[in-house]
């Protein structure tokens, strides 16, 4: 019996029971799964939420729930393969993923937003931001992945991915964590089904550093800019770091809270939402 697909289906219920809404988008790569949360009470721009690879929006659920008062509609969506958006077909590429989010971001979102990307969903937020700053009022990079590394690093950082058994998934789900959850060994087995699944198999089989992130698409965001690289991290090497640090125009800043790991909406998410409403008063 696996568990995290159940706390998944419970925790979208409950998201959906105090008002945030489960939308469907139908895209060129197939049904594509998001949620929606209004507030036509509150002021500030939308606020658009990226989430990692292997992840999912309902990840953020404690998230988007603290920011409903501080924001009048928040958009998060699956990327196809992930959470609620089927897989297509079993040969995902990196670029269905981001063609998903961008085709319906282009319909929803009529005016800029604050787009949030933790993990993969921060390269992705960037790509966006520089393809579309139009719809950019300002962007909040979690931890965020994409930056190009040494060969060792970059295919160390793909294999984690890749785990061979149990103790390899307790390793990988300690890691995206500030400190290593007391409830590691009862998901990973979970872990390891998941990452076993044909399309996630194929997405990492195509990963390469050719779909790096380049320094003129972060220098190119004129938007306010915050970058949240917590000093739990634990995935992503000190490299990618010093890739941001690097290229981040001067509008932007880095900040290193304690107590965040690379997924801080799993284990700080009020003092992620609060500091992404910080932010988007501030802009």
């Amino acid at each position: 019996m696996f568990i995290v697909p159940i706390l998944e289906h419970l925790a979208r219920r409950r998201l959906n029971s105090v008002g945030v809404r489960s939308r469907y988008a139908y895209t060129r790569g197939g049904r594509l799964h998001y949620y929606e949360a209004l507030n036509p009470a509150a002021k500030g721009p939308p606020i658009v939420i990226f989430h990692g690879f292997g992840a999912s929006a309902t990840s953020f659920g404690r998230v988007i729930a603290a920011l409903r008062p501080h924001s009048p509609r928040i958009l998060a969506p699956d990327t196809p393969g992930h959470g609620f958006s089927p897989a297509p077909h079993q040969r995902l590429t990196l670029s269905d993923l981001y063609d998903g989010l961008d085709e319906v971001l282009q319909r929803e979102l009529s005016e800029p937003a604050i787009v949030v990307g933790n993990s993969l969903g921060g390269a992705m937020a960037v790509r966006f931001a520089d393809r579309n700053p139009d719809k950019i009022r300002g962007v909040v990079l979690s931890s965020p992945a994409g930056a190009p590394l040494p060969e060792a690093h970059f295919r160390e950082l793909v294999d984690s991915f890749r785990p061979r058994g149990f103790v390899d998934a307790s390793r990988l789900i300690a890691r995206l964590y500030d400190q290593p959850p007391w409830f590691r060994a009862i998901v990973a087995p979970d872990l390891l089904r998941h990452f076993r699944q044909p399309h996630f198999r194929h997405l990492l089989e195509t990963f390469s550093q050719e779909e790096s992130l380049q320094p003129e698409e972060l220098a190119s965001i004129r938007a306010p800019t915050l970058i949240l690289w917590g000093r739990g991290e634990r995935l992503l090497p000190g490299q990618s770091l010093d890739f941001f640090r690097t290229h981040l125009p001067a509008q932007g800043r880095i900040e290193e809270p304690e107590g965040f790991g690379h997924c801080p909406n799993l284990d700080r998410p009020r003092q992620l939402a609060r500091r992404i409403a910080e932010f988007a008063q501030s802009t």
